[in-house]
This record gives C-alpha cells, sequence and structure tokens, in this order.
C-alpha cells in the first residue's frame, strides 16, 4: 500500500495521540509550536518531536494535550537539574513556584497562544463533537488533558471549584498521579532507572506509599465523574488503580494513557492482563507509549516491534482492537525509539500492522476511533 494510502488512513481514522505533550515546551522555553528545531537524542529537553509541524508530516489530527507542570520535588533533589532549569528555562522560577494551579492554567494558555498563531489549522475541542467539526474542517484538533493531580495540593479547598474551572476550559482527562506523592493516590516509581538524571542525583520519589487512595483522592474522583472527566490512572500504584475502578464504576470509561504490559515489562507501572479486561469492561482503552523502557525488558533501541508487541497482546486478551490507543507520550521528557523518534514517524506504525495483516477497519480503530469512541462516553457529547 501505497505512501498516499497510509495518509488516507490516518484523515480517515484520524490519527489521535492520547498523551503527547507540546506544551511542555512552549511554556517551558517558550518554544514556537510552528517551528521543528530537531527531534533530538534520548533525554535532551530541547527536543521537539510534537511540534505542528511533526504532527503534520505525521498525519496525525487529534492530540489529547498532556499539561504537566513539573513537580517541584524534582529539583529541590537535584541541584544539577535546578541549575541547569534556572539557566536554560526562561523565568524558571516563577514558573516552579508559587500555587501550582495557577501555573497549569498559565501552561493551558501559552499553548494557546500557539494554536491563536494558525486558527484555520488547529482548533481547540470542547466536546466529543468538537472533535469531529474541527476535524471535518481539516484542521488539528487539540483536546485539553492535565498530568499530575498535584496541582490542587497548593489549594486543596478550592479543588471543585478548580475542577470546574477546567471543565469549562475543556479538560476531558486527568492523569491522577506522576513522579512524586500527591495527597491524591499512591505512585509507582515512574523515572526509569536508566534515566541520566539518576546517574548524577539521588532521588527519592517516595513510590508506593499509602494509602492507595486518600479521602481528598476519592472526592476528586467522584466529582471528575460528576464533571464527565475521564481518569487515567498511568502512574499510579496497583493497588491505588484498584480502589480508583472501584470508585469510577463501570458506567464510566477509564483510560491507562501511556503503558505497556506487564507481560512484557514486568513493572508496577503497567496494567496486568486482569486490569486490561476491566479498562475494557468500562468502555475504556490502553494507550501504548512510545518508550521501549516501558514496553520490553531488554529496553531495545528500536520500538516498532515493541510497539505492535504491546498492541497485539492488549487486542488478544479482550479480544478485539476496540481497546488500543496510541499514547506516545511525544515531549515528555521521554527517550522515544530510535525508529519512532517523533510524530513525523508515526506512518510506521500503519505500514506494520497493514504488513501484519490488521484489517483497515481496525486499524483505524486502533489509531483513531476507540480513541474517540472514548470521548463519547466519558466526556461531553
Amino acid at each position: 500500500m501505497a505512501d498516499d494510502d497510509i495518509a488516507r488512513i490516518h484523515n480517515e481514522a484520524p490519527f489521535t495521540d492520547v498523551h503527547i505533550h507540546p506544551s511542555l515546551k512552549a511554556y517551558l522555553y517558550n518554544r514556537n509550536l510552528w517551528r521543528h528545531y530537531f527531534s533530538g537524542s534520548a533525554w535532551n529537553p530541547f527536543a521537539s518531536r510534537s511540534d505542528f509541524e511533526m504532527l503534520t508530516k505525521g498525519g496525525v489530527g487529534v492530540i489529547w494535550a498532556a499539561h504537566h507542570i513539573p513537580e517541584r520535588e524534582l529539583f529541590e533533589q537535584c541541584l544539577a537539574a535546578r541549575l541547569a532549569a534556572t539557566a536554560l528555562v526562561p523565568g524558571f522560577k516563577r514558573k516552579i513556584s508559587g500555587n501550582q494551579f495557577d501555573r497549569l492554567l498559565e501552561m493551558m494558555d501559552a499553548m494557546r497562544d500557539e494554536i491563536d498563531r494558525e486558527p484555520d489549522r488547529v482548533a481547540v475541542a470542547l466536546s466529543a463533537g468538537d472533535v469531529k467539526q474541527i476535524r471535518e474542517a481539516g484542521k488539528i484538533a487539540v483536546v485539553n488533558c492535565v498530568e499530575g493531580a498535584h496541582v490542587f495540593e497548593d489549594s486543596p479547598d478550592d479543588m471543585e471549584h478548580n475542577l470546574g474551572i477546567l471543565a469549562s476550559r475543556g479538560v476531558a482527562m486527568i492523569t491522577l498521579c506522576h513522579f512524586y506523592p500527591n495527597g491524591v493516590a499512591s505512585h509507582t516509581d515512574g523515572i526509569p532507572k536508566d534515566m541520566f538524571i539518576r546517574k548524577i542525583c539521588k532521588l527519592n520519589v517516595g513510590a508506593g506509599k499509602p494509602p492507595p487512595l486518600t479521602d481528598f483522592g476519592r472526592t476528586l474522583v467522584r466529582k471528575m465523574n460528576e464533571l464527565s472527566m475521564i481518569v487515567d490512572v498511568s502512574h499510579c500504584t496497583p493497588e491505588a488503580r484498584e480502589e480508583i475502578y472501584a470508585e469510577v464504576g463501570t458506567d464510566r470509561p477509564v483510560m491507562a494513557s501511556h503503558v505497556g504490559v506487564r507481560r512484557f515489562m514486568n513493572d508496577t507501572y503497567n496494567p496486568t492482563d486482569d486490569e486490561i479486561r476491566h479498562i475494557a469492561h468500562t468502555g475504556g482503552a490502553i494507550g501504548v507509549i512510545f518508550m521501549t523502557y516501558w514496553l520490553d525488558d531488554r529496553h531495545p533501541q528500536d520500538g516498532l516491534e515493541a510497539v505492535w508487541k504491546t498492541m497485539e497482546h492488549i487486542h488478544e486478551v479482550t479480544g478485539s482492537w476496540d481497546h488500543v490507543v496510541i499514547g506516545t507520550d511525544f515531549d515528555g521528557f521521554t527517550d522515544p525509539p530510535d525508529d519512532l523518534r517523533d510524530a513525523s514517524q508515526v506512518g510506521k506504525l500503519t505500514r506494520m500492522m497493514l504488513d501484519k495483516g490488521v484489517p483497515e477497519t481496525d486499524i483505524k480503530k486502533v489509531l483513531g476511533g476507540n480513541a474517540q469512541h472514548v470521548l463519547e462516553l466519558g466526556w461531553r457529547l
């Protein structure tokens, strides 16, 4: 099948990435997202993998933009990271200090400013219906999401009010945990052991601290249900995930937006087969991360085969392709595979699925249809 056919499939699906971080670069480095700087090497903080040029080249039509304010503990524990950020990030001290929820809104504003540079090419969706309309207009649709409930820590009494603000801004999903304790749920150690920062700094991430789901966390999840926000269990411990599943129930979809599977990388970060089946039962989906550290315990440099194997395993466990999505984690200070280094390369995965004999109808589900279905079930029509 010709490259033109892959472009057609991406357009018709449309190709959707449910966990991607262009706003992190726009906010921290005042990055122009309409310019591609370079894809960079592993862990390079200046890499540009999800700018609009790369998204367009890859035929990516929908992104769930994961707005994430880096946790202060990382810079408190690592002098080298603090010195580097102070030198390289304009206004670093202000961007990390103060009320984290306010900083989150500033990050979302920075992303919006980049979108407003080319309003005929990109637009923010405020509902699942908006996503379809934006795509019909030939634009890239941006779905706002938040990674890390630590943004509520500085003003816990205002949590419900602040959630309402996020809902009004079209936030569809919140990833409850990240690298450090946040008063919501217990988290896994999500910083890879081979990550450069672990070689130069002694980090105490406090992973697995009980309780799995705090009273504050239960209130947060219940309010998210009321506001039709999707809960993402990525980075949560298995114990926390179990309690979150019970709190959300089976009438609303649950996401694991950027993970591997326990079958191929035996780490508590990844869901078990039973969890995969439960997420599928809720109508949710598992987003396959483009980072071999979480996909294969051998951590190969190339990742296309590992991504395929993970997707295929989810298909086998659930009995269909209906719960597999893509969550690359591009520009999240991650180490993408050498053969999937940025958003312009995602057509390689489509080609592999075609070569493996996956029917085009199922390919379109994986690349976009399943993500849209989750939005229609769990967000707003």
